[in-house]
């Protein structure tokens, strides 16, 4: 590359890191006026146990959306990754009932996940449709597979795993569980992978102008499949740990997911179409949709208005967004 071209290259991305950080203020500051809010309505809300529940509900949607959140910034849409979770938890359990190392059984579930993503990937290029399509059919044939080979019921009855069960599953650093700090730790490495190296640029690059990054040789193609593996490796790790937390594994698990995920990324600052976004803003949507949670718990509010007061946080955030987008657009 010429040196006039690394220096367009260095331009585009101190310009792409200044735009995210107007976003990221922007959805910074839903979060605090949620927290104050909080704070003023429910003696409860800033307590540490409070607080870290917050943050420990999030987290298996936290795994689900680094994925989904890298997949949207490459311009594609994974909706299947609701049912990877259910599909990859039973496959955990299964094996672990039938009393298989956990090793073996972990690796089996990871496995789950990343063939999942790798159908997804792979019959999209193969079929030359959208990902959000086949996304859509594997939705319902992943939740099949996982509500078949699990007979319709929950697999419970797990063996004794101290472990995993004890150690890694309900243990912690204080009152954070280590199952938390492994999403925390993924997410700062996805992050300054995406911000700081040439294949987060790459990344980015396709989601702006797919035809662009073609022709000055990035890989598309093989890029968006190796993307949606990835997608499909997190919903299988957020299953496994879901396994490890509740002892558990239900074929209806992670159902509603995707929708959650989604909301996630996109208060987050993640653009629907690609080519815009970050895991900072993706975990500031992820509070975004926690603390709302734990609020219509703490006031008391019927769940069934769950959906409808998260379609009002999604307006107020990008309107936030907007506004910071604009007046760093135009300074004075």
């Amino acid at each position: 590359m010429a040196p006039s071209q690394d220096r367009e290259t260095a331009g585009l991305k101190r310009r792409g890191i200044a735009s995210l950080a107007f976003d990221e203020l922007g959805i910074a500051l839903a979060v605090l006026l949620f927290f104050i809010v909080g704070a003023f309505s429910s003696p409860y809300f800033l307590t540490l146990g409070n607080l870290t529940g917050i943050l420990q509900n999030v987290t298996f949607l936290g795994f689900l959306s680094i994925g989904v959140g890298l997949t949207l910034m490459a311009g594609e849409i994974d909706i299947s990754v609701g049912s990877v979770f259910g599909l990859s938890s039973i496959v955990t359990a299964l094996l672990l009932k039938a009393e298989y190392p956990v090793a073996v059984a972990i690796a089996a579930g990871l496995a789950v996940g990343l063939v999942c993503g790798l159908v997804n990937g792979l019959v999209a290029e193969l079929i030359k449709v959208p990902v959000v399509v086949i996304t859509l059919a594997t939705l319902g044939i992943y939740r099949a597979l996982a509500l078949v080979l699990a007979n319709g019921s929950p697999v419970g009855g797990l063996p004794d795993i101290p472990a995993f069960f004890d150690g890694f599953g309900q243990g912690g650093v204080g009152q954070v569980s280590y199952i938390t700090l492994l999403f925390l730790a993924l997410a700062v490495i996805v992050e300054i992978m995406l911000r700081w190296t040439s294949s987060g640029f790459r990344l980015l690059a396709i989601g702006s102008n797919p035809h662009a990054a073609h022709l000055i040789g990035f890989h598309v193609e093989r890029t968006r499949i190796v993307l949606l593996a990835f997608s499909g490796v997190m919903a299988a790790l957020s299953g496994v740990c879901a396994v490890a937390y509740l002892q558990t594994a239900g074929p209806t698990g992670g159902t509603g997911y995707e929708l959650s995920v989604l909301a996630a990324t996109i208060i987050g600052g993640v653009k629907l179409s690609g080519g815009r976004g970050s895991i900072l803003g993706v975990l500031l949507g992820l509070c975004v949709i926690g603390v709302i949670q734990n609020l219509i718990v703490l006031w008391g509010i019927s769940p069934n208005w769950s959906q409808g007061v998260s379609g009002l946080v999604l307006i107020a955030a990008m309107t936030l967004t907007w506004l910071t987008r604009r007046e760093g657009a135009n300074p004075r």
